[in-house]
Protein backbone atom coordinates (compact mmCIF):
# COMPACT_ATOMS: atom_id res chain seq x y z
CA UNK A 1 0.00 0.00 0.00
CA UNK A 2 1.61 3.38 -1.15
CA UNK A 3 3.30 5.50 1.83
CA UNK A 4 3.41 9.19 1.23
CA UNK A 5 5.61 11.91 3.09
CA UNK A 6 3.97 14.95 4.49
CA UNK A 7 6.00 18.04 5.53
CA UNK A 8 4.65 18.88 8.89
CA UNK A 9 4.90 23.42 7.42
CA UNK A 10 2.59 22.33 4.44
CA UNK A 11 0.34 20.37 5.93
CA UNK A 12 -0.82 22.79 8.39
CA UNK A 13 -0.83 25.34 6.21
CA UNK A 14 -3.80 23.77 4.04
CA UNK A 15 -5.49 22.85 7.17
CA UNK A 16 -5.02 26.73 8.19
CA UNK A 17 -4.53 25.55 12.16
CA UNK A 18 -1.71 25.13 14.19
CA UNK A 19 -1.42 21.45 15.88
CA UNK A 20 1.44 19.75 17.80
CA UNK A 21 2.46 16.66 15.73
CA UNK A 22 1.57 14.72 19.20
CA UNK A 23 -1.97 15.79 18.82
CA UNK A 24 -1.71 14.66 14.39
CA UNK A 25 -0.14 11.32 15.94
CA UNK A 26 -3.13 10.49 18.13
CA UNK A 27 -5.61 11.52 15.61
CA UNK A 28 -5.14 11.03 12.10
CA UNK A 29 -4.70 7.17 12.49
CA UNK A 30 -8.24 7.20 13.16
CA UNK A 31 -9.46 8.27 10.11
CA UNK A 32 -8.07 5.01 8.56
CA UNK A 33 -4.81 5.06 7.63
CA UNK A 34 -2.00 3.90 9.24
CA UNK A 35 0.73 6.09 10.82
CA UNK A 36 4.50 4.90 9.69
CA UNK A 37 6.81 7.44 11.57
CA UNK A 38 7.70 10.94 12.19
CA UNK A 39 10.70 12.49 9.62
CA UNK A 40 12.87 15.10 10.07
CA UNK A 41 10.57 17.60 9.31
CA UNK A 42 7.18 15.56 9.69
CA UNK A 43 5.28 12.30 9.13
CA UNK A 44 4.36 9.76 6.76
CA UNK A 45 1.35 7.96 6.99
CA UNK A 46 0.42 4.22 4.49
CA UNK A 47 -2.90 5.42 2.48
CA UNK A 48 -5.11 2.14 2.23
CA UNK A 49 -5.99 1.96 -1.94
CA UNK A 50 -9.94 3.14 -1.39
CA UNK A 51 -8.87 6.45 -0.30
CA UNK A 52 -6.70 7.79 -3.54
CA UNK A 53 -7.78 11.69 -2.69
CA UNK A 54 -5.55 10.72 0.37
CA UNK A 55 -2.57 10.75 -1.79
CA UNK A 56 -1.46 14.45 -1.46
CA UNK A 57 -0.89 16.85 1.60
CA UNK A 58 -4.07 18.97 -0.21
CA UNK A 59 -6.06 15.88 0.10
CA UNK A 60 -5.22 15.03 3.52
CA UNK A 61 -5.53 18.07 5.07
CA UNK A 62 -8.84 18.61 3.40
CA UNK A 63 -10.13 14.86 4.44
CA UNK A 64 -8.70 15.36 8.30
CA UNK A 65 -10.12 19.12 8.62
CA UNK A 66 -13.60 18.03 7.95
CA UNK A 67 -12.64 15.06 10.48
CA UNK A 68 -11.83 17.21 13.25
CA UNK A 69 -14.72 19.48 12.69
CA UNK A 70 -12.44 22.84 10.92
CA UNK A 71 -14.22 22.47 7.70
CA UNK A 72 -17.14 19.97 7.42
CA UNK A 73 -19.74 19.20 4.81
CA UNK A 74 -19.63 19.03 1.47
CA UNK A 75 -17.23 21.11 -0.43
CA UNK A 76 -18.67 22.56 -3.33
CA UNK A 77 -16.04 22.81 -6.53
CA UNK A 78 -17.07 24.74 -9.91
CA UNK A 79 -15.94 23.61 -13.09
CA UNK A 80 -15.72 27.15 -15.24
CA UNK A 81 -16.99 26.63 -19.02
CA UNK A 82 -14.14 27.38 -22.06
CA UNK A 83 -13.66 26.72 -25.48
CA UNK A 84 -10.87 24.10 -25.15
CA UNK A 85 -11.40 21.37 -27.33
CA UNK A 86 -9.91 18.06 -27.93
CA UNK A 87 -10.69 15.81 -30.82
CA UNK A 88 -10.71 12.30 -29.48
CA UNK A 89 -9.26 9.91 -33.21
CA UNK A 90 -11.18 6.50 -33.92
CA UNK A 91 -7.57 5.32 -34.45
CA UNK A 92 -6.98 4.99 -30.57
CA UNK A 93 -9.90 2.89 -29.36
CA UNK A 94 -7.59 -0.32 -30.39
CA UNK A 95 -4.78 0.72 -28.18
CA UNK A 96 -6.00 3.38 -25.28
CA UNK A 97 -9.90 4.13 -26.22
CA UNK A 98 -10.73 7.00 -23.55
CA UNK A 99 -9.36 10.48 -22.72
CA UNK A 100 -10.79 12.81 -20.19
CA UNK A 101 -9.06 16.53 -19.23
CA UNK A 102 -8.83 19.91 -18.06
CA UNK A 103 -7.44 23.35 -17.88
CA UNK A 104 -6.43 25.22 -14.58
CA UNK A 105 -5.73 28.25 -14.00
CA UNK A 106 -4.15 30.98 -11.26
CA UNK A 107 -2.12 28.46 -10.03
CA UNK A 108 1.05 29.57 -7.90
CA UNK A 109 3.83 26.87 -8.22
CA UNK A 110 6.26 26.77 -5.70
CA UNK A 111 8.55 23.80 -3.72
CA UNK A 112 5.63 22.68 -1.50
CA UNK A 113 3.22 22.46 -4.51
CA UNK A 114 4.78 20.71 -7.26
CA UNK A 115 6.14 17.98 -4.61
CA UNK A 116 2.93 17.41 -3.60
CA UNK A 117 1.96 17.02 -7.36
CA UNK A 118 4.71 14.80 -7.99
CA UNK A 119 4.31 12.53 -5.53
CA UNK A 120 0.34 12.65 -6.19
CA UNK A 121 0.74 11.35 -9.73
CA UNK A 122 3.35 8.68 -8.78
CA UNK A 123 0.97 7.33 -6.09
CA UNK A 124 -2.02 7.69 -8.20
CA UNK A 125 -0.68 5.93 -11.21
CA UNK A 126 0.57 2.86 -8.76
CA UNK A 127 -2.44 2.48 -7.37
CA UNK A 128 -5.85 3.27 -9.16
CA UNK A 129 -3.84 3.51 -12.55
CA UNK A 130 -2.45 0.31 -11.63
CA UNK A 131 0.99 1.33 -12.86
CA UNK A 132 -0.19 3.22 -15.99
CA UNK A 133 -1.50 0.33 -17.44
CA UNK A 134 -5.23 1.71 -16.20
CA UNK A 135 -4.86 4.92 -15.82
CA UNK A 136 -1.77 7.84 -17.20
CA UNK A 137 -1.55 11.35 -16.04
CA UNK A 138 -0.38 14.05 -18.23
CA UNK A 139 0.49 17.64 -17.18
CA UNK A 140 1.47 20.42 -19.45
CA UNK A 141 2.40 23.57 -19.26
CA UNK A 142 -1.04 25.52 -21.25
CA UNK A 143 1.12 28.32 -22.58
CA UNK A 144 2.20 26.68 -25.57
CA UNK A 145 -0.69 24.77 -26.68
CA UNK A 146 -2.79 25.71 -29.09
CA UNK A 147 -6.30 23.96 -29.37
CA UNK A 148 -7.70 21.96 -30.55
CA UNK A 149 -5.98 19.38 -29.32
CA UNK A 150 -6.31 15.77 -30.89
CA UNK A 151 -5.32 12.15 -29.29
CA UNK A 152 -4.24 10.37 -31.88
CA UNK A 153 -1.86 7.59 -33.61
CA UNK A 154 1.34 7.66 -34.90
CA UNK A 155 3.60 4.48 -36.38
CA UNK A 156 6.80 3.61 -34.49
CA UNK A 157 8.94 5.78 -36.82
CA UNK A 158 7.42 9.43 -36.16
CA UNK A 159 9.62 11.70 -33.95
CA UNK A 160 9.61 14.17 -30.96
CA UNK A 161 11.66 15.33 -28.02
CA UNK A 162 10.53 13.60 -25.04
CA UNK A 163 10.95 15.20 -21.36
CA UNK A 164 14.51 15.72 -20.06
CA UNK A 165 15.98 14.42 -23.50
CA UNK A 166 18.32 16.83 -25.40
CA UNK A 167 17.44 15.05 -28.70
CA UNK A 168 14.38 14.55 -30.81
CA UNK A 169 13.52 10.87 -30.97
CA UNK A 170 11.60 8.39 -32.67
CA UNK A 171 8.72 6.07 -30.83
CA UNK A 172 10.50 3.22 -31.04
CA UNK A 173 13.48 4.92 -29.75
CA UNK A 174 11.44 5.99 -26.62
CA UNK A 175 10.13 2.73 -25.50
CA UNK A 176 13.52 1.41 -25.89
CA UNK A 177 16.36 4.15 -24.78
CA UNK A 178 14.41 5.96 -22.16
CA UNK A 179 13.80 5.13 -18.67
CA UNK A 180 10.10 5.83 -18.73
CA UNK A 181 9.89 3.68 -22.14
CA UNK A 182 12.14 1.05 -21.07
CA UNK A 183 9.77 1.07 -17.37
CA UNK A 184 6.37 1.02 -19.05
CA UNK A 185 6.76 0.19 -22.85
CA UNK A 186 5.48 -2.70 -21.72
CA UNK A 187 1.81 -1.70 -21.64
CA UNK A 188 2.14 -0.55 -25.79
CA UNK A 189 3.69 -3.94 -26.25
CA UNK A 190 2.51 -5.43 -29.84
CA UNK A 191 0.57 -2.11 -30.83
CA UNK A 192 1.45 -1.23 -34.61
CA UNK A 193 0.74 2.22 -33.96
CA UNK A 194 1.36 4.26 -30.59
CA UNK A 195 -0.75 6.96 -28.89
CA UNK A 196 -0.22 10.49 -29.57
CA UNK A 197 -1.60 13.97 -28.03
CA UNK A 198 -0.65 16.49 -30.46
CA UNK A 199 -1.95 20.09 -31.08
CA UNK A 200 -3.03 22.22 -33.79
CA UNK A 201 0.04 23.19 -34.69
CA UNK A 202 1.67 20.02 -35.24
CA UNK A 203 3.31 19.93 -31.50
CA UNK A 204 3.14 16.91 -29.73
CA UNK A 205 2.33 16.97 -25.99
CA UNK A 206 2.67 13.56 -25.23
CA UNK A 207 2.79 9.97 -25.44
CA UNK A 208 0.42 8.40 -23.32
CA UNK A 209 0.82 6.30 -20.99
CA UNK A 210 5.03 6.62 -21.44
CA UNK A 211 6.32 10.31 -21.22
CA UNK A 212 5.66 14.23 -21.83
CA UNK A 213 7.23 15.87 -24.52
CA UNK A 214 10.21 18.73 -23.57
CA UNK A 215 7.80 21.95 -24.89
CA UNK A 216 5.40 21.42 -22.43
CA UNK A 217 7.76 21.33 -19.31
CA UNK A 218 6.45 22.34 -16.28
CA UNK A 219 7.72 24.42 -13.67
CA UNK A 220 7.98 26.86 -11.07
CA UNK A 221 6.92 29.72 -13.82
CA UNK A 222 4.18 28.07 -14.94
CA UNK A 223 0.48 29.35 -14.27
CA UNK A 224 -1.76 27.50 -16.29
CA UNK A 225 -1.59 23.59 -17.49
CA UNK A 226 -3.68 21.47 -19.23
CA UNK A 227 -4.30 17.97 -18.02
CA UNK A 228 -4.89 15.18 -19.83
CA UNK A 229 -6.05 11.78 -18.86
CA UNK A 230 -6.00 8.11 -21.05
CA UNK A 231 -7.21 5.51 -19.87
CA UNK A 232 -9.14 1.90 -20.53
CA UNK A 233 -11.41 2.23 -17.84
CA UNK A 234 -13.71 5.33 -18.00
CA UNK A 235 -14.71 5.69 -14.51
CA UNK A 236 -11.02 5.32 -13.24
CA UNK A 237 -10.11 8.10 -15.83
CA UNK A 238 -12.83 10.24 -14.49
CA UNK A 239 -11.95 9.90 -10.44
CA UNK A 240 -8.14 10.35 -11.26
CA UNK A 241 -9.16 13.60 -13.00
CA UNK A 242 -11.18 15.02 -10.22
CA UNK A 243 -8.78 14.47 -7.88
CA UNK A 244 -6.07 16.15 -9.38
CA UNK A 245 -8.20 19.59 -10.15
CA UNK A 246 -9.85 19.39 -6.58
CA UNK A 247 -6.12 19.01 -5.14
CA UNK A 248 -5.51 22.40 -7.40
CA UNK A 249 -8.69 24.19 -6.61
CA UNK A 250 -7.70 23.04 -2.90
CA UNK A 251 -4.96 25.90 -3.90
CA UNK A 252 -7.33 28.41 -4.98
CA UNK A 253 -6.62 27.87 -8.73
CA UNK A 254 -10.05 28.07 -11.34
CA UNK A 255 -10.64 24.72 -13.16
CA UNK A 256 -12.15 25.18 -16.38
CA UNK A 257 -14.30 22.00 -18.82
CA UNK A 258 -12.19 20.69 -22.08
CA UNK A 259 -15.16 19.61 -24.42
CA UNK A 260 -13.53 15.98 -25.60
CA UNK A 261 -14.85 14.94 -29.02
CA UNK A 262 -15.72 11.53 -29.45
CA UNK A 263 -16.70 10.35 -33.05
CA UNK A 264 -20.30 9.24 -31.64
CA UNK A 265 -20.51 11.77 -28.40
CA UNK A 266 -18.98 15.10 -26.82
CA UNK A 267 -18.08 14.57 -23.04
CA UNK A 268 -17.55 17.55 -21.42
CA UNK A 269 -15.00 16.98 -18.17
CA UNK A 270 -14.31 17.61 -15.27
CA UNK A 271 -17.72 16.38 -14.20
CA UNK A 272 -16.85 17.84 -10.28
CA UNK A 273 -20.83 17.42 -9.28
CA UNK A 274 -21.38 15.50 -6.12
CA UNK A 275 -23.14 11.70 -6.62
CA UNK A 276 -26.59 11.44 -4.73
CA UNK A 277 -27.03 8.07 -2.39
CA UNK A 278 -29.92 7.07 -0.39
CA UNK A 279 -29.02 5.95 3.02
CA UNK A 280 -31.44 4.18 5.50
CA UNK A 281 -30.79 5.51 8.97
CA UNK A 282 -32.38 1.76 10.19
CA UNK A 283 -29.49 0.03 8.04
CA UNK A 284 -26.95 2.30 9.64
CA UNK A 285 -28.01 1.42 13.59
CA UNK A 286 -28.91 -2.31 12.73
CA UNK A 287 -25.20 -2.63 10.66
CA UNK A 288 -23.37 -1.08 13.50
CA UNK A 289 -25.15 -2.27 16.90
CA UNK A 290 -26.23 1.33 17.65
CA UNK A 291 -29.29 3.64 18.11
CA UNK A 292 -28.42 7.07 16.52
CA UNK A 293 -30.54 9.49 15.30
CA UNK A 294 -30.95 10.92 11.53
CA UNK A 295 -29.60 14.15 12.96
CA UNK A 296 -26.77 12.17 14.56
CA UNK A 297 -26.48 10.40 11.32
CA UNK A 298 -25.70 12.99 9.45
CA UNK A 299 -23.33 15.23 11.59
CA UNK A 300 -20.96 11.88 11.26
CA UNK A 301 -20.93 12.10 7.39
CA UNK A 302 -20.26 15.66 7.49
CA UNK A 303 -17.55 15.13 9.22
CA UNK A 304 -16.18 12.96 6.78
CA UNK A 305 -16.90 15.14 4.08
CA UNK A 306 -20.16 14.70 2.57
CA UNK A 307 -23.42 17.02 2.60
CA UNK A 308 -26.61 15.65 4.01
CA UNK A 309 -30.15 16.23 3.42
CA UNK A 310 -31.96 14.84 6.72
CA UNK A 311 -34.68 12.99 6.03
CA UNK A 312 -35.77 9.04 6.27
CA UNK A 313 -33.83 8.07 4.25
CA UNK A 314 -30.92 10.20 3.93
CA UNK A 315 -29.98 11.88 0.79
CA UNK A 316 -26.32 12.38 0.79
CA UNK A 317 -24.19 13.97 -1.49
CA UNK A 318 -20.99 11.93 -2.26
CA UNK A 319 -17.65 14.87 -2.89
CA UNK A 320 -16.66 13.78 -6.77
CA UNK A 321 -13.27 12.72 -5.12
CA UNK A 322 -14.26 9.87 -2.81
CA UNK A 323 -13.84 7.06 -5.33
CA UNK A 324 -14.16 4.51 -2.59
CA UNK A 325 -18.45 4.96 -1.48
CA UNK A 326 -20.10 2.51 -4.30
CA UNK A 327 -22.80 1.45 -2.04
CA UNK A 328 -24.83 2.16 1.23
CA UNK A 329 -22.49 -0.50 3.66
CA UNK A 330 -19.03 2.41 2.29
CA UNK A 331 -21.70 5.37 3.88
CA UNK A 332 -21.79 3.33 7.36
CA UNK A 333 -18.17 2.73 7.45
CA UNK A 334 -18.13 6.23 7.28
CA UNK A 335 -20.10 6.93 9.74
CA UNK A 336 -18.44 4.04 11.92
CA UNK A 337 -14.85 6.20 11.48
CA UNK A 338 -16.57 9.30 12.85
CA UNK A 339 -18.10 7.87 16.02
CA UNK A 340 -14.99 6.50 16.38
CA UNK A 341 -14.23 2.88 16.57
CA UNK A 342 -13.19 3.05 20.23
CA UNK A 343 -16.15 3.67 21.00
CA UNK A 344 -17.56 0.60 20.29
CA UNK A 345 -18.32 -1.93 23.09
CA UNK A 346 -17.72 -5.56 22.58
CA UNK A 347 -20.60 -7.63 23.17
CA UNK A 348 -20.59 -11.31 23.52
CA UNK A 349 -23.42 -12.84 21.34
CA UNK A 350 -25.50 -14.72 23.74
CA UNK A 351 -25.87 -17.83 21.54
CA UNK A 352 -24.97 -22.09 22.31
CA UNK A 353 -21.47 -22.79 21.51
CA UNK A 354 -18.57 -24.90 22.65
CA UNK A 355 -16.04 -22.54 23.90
CA UNK A 356 -12.35 -23.62 23.19
CA UNK A 357 -9.56 -22.96 21.02
CA UNK A 358 -9.86 -24.60 17.94
CA UNK A 359 -7.51 -27.55 17.75
CA UNK A 360 -6.00 -27.12 14.45
CA UNK A 361 -4.43 -23.70 15.67
CA UNK A 362 -3.38 -25.06 18.94
CA UNK A 363 -1.43 -27.04 16.89
CA UNK A 364 0.21 -24.42 14.77
CA UNK A 365 1.27 -22.55 17.86
CA UNK A 366 2.57 -25.73 19.12
CA UNK A 367 4.62 -25.43 15.36
CA UNK A 368 5.32 -21.86 16.33
CA UNK A 369 7.25 -22.93 19.41
CA UNK A 370 9.27 -24.93 17.62
CA UNK A 371 10.46 -22.82 15.26
CA UNK A 372 10.93 -20.06 17.76
CA UNK A 373 12.89 -22.94 19.79
CA UNK A 374 15.13 -23.31 16.53
CA UNK A 375 15.96 -19.62 16.39
CA UNK A 376 13.95 -18.78 14.33
CA UNK A 377 12.22 -14.89 13.92
CA UNK A 378 8.61 -15.34 13.25
CA UNK A 379 7.34 -12.74 10.09
CA UNK A 380 3.42 -12.36 9.72
CA UNK A 381 2.82 -11.61 5.34
CA UNK A 382 0.42 -10.64 3.19
CA UNK A 383 -2.20 -13.73 1.51
CA UNK A 384 -2.00 -11.27 -1.68
CA UNK A 385 0.29 -10.68 -3.84
CA UNK A 386 1.04 -11.02 -8.00
CA UNK A 387 2.39 -13.40 -10.48
CA UNK A 388 6.05 -11.73 -10.72
CA UNK A 389 6.95 -12.46 -7.11
CA UNK A 390 4.54 -15.69 -7.26
CA UNK A 391 6.20 -17.13 -10.23
CA UNK A 392 8.85 -14.57 -12.00
CA UNK A 393 11.39 -14.10 -9.42
CA UNK A 394 11.11 -17.54 -8.29
CA UNK A 395 12.01 -19.13 -11.20
CA UNK A 396 8.63 -21.31 -11.44
CA UNK A 397 6.42 -21.74 -14.23
CA UNK A 398 2.97 -19.93 -13.82
CA UNK A 399 -0.14 -21.87 -12.51
CA UNK A 400 -3.85 -20.97 -12.11
CA UNK A 401 -4.38 -19.20 -9.28
CA UNK A 402 -7.21 -17.26 -7.19
CA UNK A 403 -7.80 -13.66 -8.57
CA UNK A 404 -9.45 -10.77 -7.18
CA UNK A 405 -11.20 -9.66 -9.69
CA UNK A 406 -11.00 -5.83 -9.44
CA UNK A 407 -7.70 -4.87 -7.69
CA UNK A 408 -6.82 -2.19 -6.39
CA UNK A 409 -3.46 -2.31 -7.41
CA UNK A 410 -1.17 -4.19 -9.75
CA UNK A 411 0.94 -5.33 -6.38
CA UNK A 412 -1.89 -7.29 -4.92
CA UNK A 413 -3.71 -8.84 -7.78
CA UNK A 414 -4.16 -12.63 -6.70
CA UNK A 415 -4.06 -14.78 -3.48
CA UNK A 416 -0.51 -16.55 -2.96
CA UNK A 417 -0.52 -21.02 -2.95
CA UNK A 418 2.50 -20.99 -1.75
CA UNK A 419 4.29 -18.94 1.52
CA UNK A 420 8.03 -19.77 0.35
CA UNK A 421 8.00 -16.44 -1.87
CA UNK A 422 6.58 -14.19 0.51
CA UNK A 423 9.51 -15.32 3.09
CA UNK A 424 11.76 -13.96 -0.20
CA UNK A 425 9.80 -10.74 -0.17
CA UNK A 426 10.50 -10.52 3.27
CA UNK A 427 14.63 -11.04 2.83
CA UNK A 428 14.79 -9.05 0.10
CA UNK A 429 13.36 -5.36 2.36
CA UNK A 430 15.32 -6.40 4.76
CA UNK A 431 19.01 -6.65 2.91
CA UNK A 432 19.97 -3.22 4.85
CA UNK A 433 19.79 -5.48 8.19
CA UNK A 434 22.33 -7.49 9.80
CA UNK A 435 22.41 -11.06 9.34
CA UNK A 436 22.44 -13.93 9.76
CA UNK A 437 18.14 -13.56 8.78
CA UNK A 438 16.43 -16.71 9.89
CA UNK A 439 12.63 -16.58 9.72
CA UNK A 440 9.74 -18.88 9.42
CA UNK A 441 5.85 -17.94 8.81
CA UNK A 442 2.71 -20.35 9.78
CA UNK A 443 0.02 -18.77 7.25
CA UNK A 444 -2.55 -19.67 4.89
CA UNK A 445 -2.26 -19.95 1.05
CA UNK A 446 -5.50 -20.05 -1.45
CA UNK A 447 -5.43 -23.40 -3.44
CA UNK A 448 -8.38 -23.85 -6.62
CA UNK A 449 -10.34 -26.89 -5.92
CA UNK A 450 -13.17 -27.75 -7.70
CA UNK A 451 -14.74 -29.85 -5.30
CA UNK A 452 -15.13 -26.68 -3.26
CA UNK A 453 -18.42 -24.24 -4.07
CA UNK A 454 -16.05 -21.55 -4.18
CA UNK A 455 -13.72 -23.32 -6.28
CA UNK A 456 -10.73 -22.84 -3.99
CA UNK A 457 -9.97 -23.65 -0.67
CA UNK A 458 -7.85 -22.46 2.06
CA UNK A 459 -4.92 -24.52 3.27
CA UNK A 460 -2.23 -24.29 6.10
CA UNK A 461 1.20 -23.97 5.77
CA UNK A 462 4.82 -23.68 7.26
CA UNK A 463 7.80 -21.91 5.72
CA UNK A 464 11.43 -21.13 6.66
CA UNK A 465 13.97 -19.24 5.00
CA UNK A 466 17.83 -19.19 6.54
CA UNK A 467 19.63 -16.44 4.78
CA UNK A 468 23.20 -16.19 6.33
CA UNK A 469 26.59 -16.73 4.55
CA UNK A 470 26.74 -20.36 5.35
CA UNK A 471 23.12 -21.74 4.87
CA UNK A 472 23.07 -24.92 3.08
CA UNK A 473 20.90 -27.51 2.04
CA UNK A 474 22.25 -29.76 4.56
CA UNK A 475 21.20 -27.29 7.42
CA UNK A 476 17.25 -26.94 5.90
CA UNK A 477 17.24 -30.67 5.27
CA UNK A 478 18.06 -30.70 8.91
CA UNK A 479 15.45 -28.42 9.88
CA UNK A 480 13.09 -30.33 8.30
CA UNK A 481 13.86 -33.87 9.66
CA UNK A 482 14.29 -31.83 13.18
CA UNK A 483 11.02 -30.74 12.97
CA UNK A 484 8.84 -33.86 11.80
CA UNK A 485 10.52 -35.41 14.64
CA UNK A 486 9.57 -33.72 17.10
CA UNK A 487 5.95 -33.95 15.81
CA UNK A 488 6.60 -37.81 16.43
CA UNK A 489 6.84 -38.51 12.39
CA UNK A 490 9.72 -40.72 11.89
CA UNK A 491 9.00 -42.39 8.60
CA UNK A 492 9.27 -40.47 6.36
CA UNK A 493 10.43 -41.05 2.66
CA UNK A 494 12.86 -38.77 1.16
CA UNK A 495 13.30 -38.07 -2.79
CA UNK A 496 15.17 -35.26 -4.88
CA UNK A 497 12.73 -32.33 -5.39
CA UNK A 498 12.47 -31.21 -9.37
CA UNK A 499 11.00 -27.73 -8.20
CA UNK A 500 12.94 -25.06 -10.28
CA UNK A 501 13.42 -22.58 -7.45
CA UNK A 502 15.81 -24.83 -5.90
CA UNK A 503 19.57 -25.62 -6.69
CA UNK A 504 19.48 -28.98 -8.82
CA UNK A 505 20.59 -31.58 -6.74
CA UNK A 506 19.84 -29.68 -3.76
CA UNK A 507 16.55 -29.57 -3.22
CA UNK A 508 14.16 -32.62 -1.32
CA UNK A 509 10.90 -34.04 -1.40
CA UNK A 510 9.57 -35.58 2.25
CA UNK A 511 6.75 -37.78 2.31
CA UNK A 512 4.66 -40.13 4.65
CA UNK A 513 2.71 -42.48 3.63
CA UNK A 514 2.95 -41.53 -0.10
CA UNK A 515 1.67 -38.50 1.27
CA UNK A 516 4.08 -34.98 0.33
CA UNK A 517 4.41 -33.31 3.44
CA UNK A 518 7.48 -31.09 3.09
CA UNK A 519 9.49 -29.59 0.07
CA UNK A 520 12.86 -27.83 0.73
CA UNK A 521 15.82 -26.89 -0.79
CA UNK A 522 18.92 -24.24 -1.33
CA UNK A 523 17.39 -21.60 -3.61
CA UNK A 524 19.20 -20.93 -7.14
CA UNK A 525 21.02 -18.10 -7.53
CA UNK A 526 18.93 -16.73 -10.01
CA UNK A 527 16.12 -16.74 -7.60
CA UNK A 528 18.47 -14.86 -5.06
CA UNK A 529 19.68 -11.80 -7.73
CA UNK A 530 15.78 -11.52 -8.91
CA UNK A 531 15.05 -10.78 -5.29
CA UNK A 532 18.29 -8.61 -4.94
CA UNK A 533 20.05 -11.14 -2.62
CA UNK A 534 23.72 -11.39 -2.25
CA UNK A 535 23.78 -14.06 0.66
CA UNK A 536 22.44 -17.56 0.59
CA UNK A 537 19.11 -19.12 1.22
CA UNK A 538 17.78 -21.99 2.14
CA UNK A 539 14.25 -22.99 2.20
CA UNK A 540 11.16 -25.23 2.86
CA UNK A 541 7.53 -25.64 3.13
CA UNK A 542 5.81 -27.72 4.73
CA UNK A 543 1.70 -28.74 4.33
CA UNK A 544 0.60 -28.05 7.87
CA UNK A 545 -2.92 -30.04 7.26
CA UNK A 546 -1.76 -32.68 6.34
CA UNK A 547 0.76 -32.50 8.95
CA UNK A 548 -1.98 -32.25 11.47
CA UNK A 549 -3.98 -34.99 10.36
CA UNK A 550 -0.81 -37.68 10.69
CA UNK A 551 -0.14 -35.97 14.40
CA UNK A 552 -3.59 -37.02 15.55
CA UNK A 553 -3.62 -40.38 13.68
CA UNK A 554 -0.45 -41.16 16.01
CA UNK A 555 -2.50 -39.68 18.58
Amino acid sequence: MPVIEVKLADFLEMLGRELKLEEIRESLPMMGVSWEGETEDGFMIEVFPNRPDMLSVEGLARAYASFIGLRRGLRIYEAKPSDYTVIVDRKVEAVRPYFASAVIKGIEFDDALIRSIIQMQEKLHITHGRKRRKVSIGLHDLEPIRFPVTYTTRPRDFRFRPLGEIRVMSLEEILRGTSKGLEYGWILEGKEEYPILIDSKGMVLSMPPIINSEHTRIDEATESIFVDITSTDWRAMNEVLNIIVTTFADHGAEIYRVSNRYHDMVVETPDLSPRVMELDPEYVNKLLGLKLGEEDIASYLESMGHGVEVGNPLRVLIPCYRTDVMHPIDLVEDVAIAYGYDRFIPEIPSISSPAGEDPLEVFCRRLRDFMVGFGLLETMTFMMTNRRNLFERMCMPPEPVAETENPKTEEYNILRNRLLPSLMEVLSTNKHNPYPQNIFEVGEVILLDEREDTGARTAKRLAAALCHSRANFSEIKALMESILSNLGLHEVELDPSNLPCFIEGRGVEARIGGRLVCWAGEIRPEVLESWGLEMPVAGLEMDVDILYELALMRG
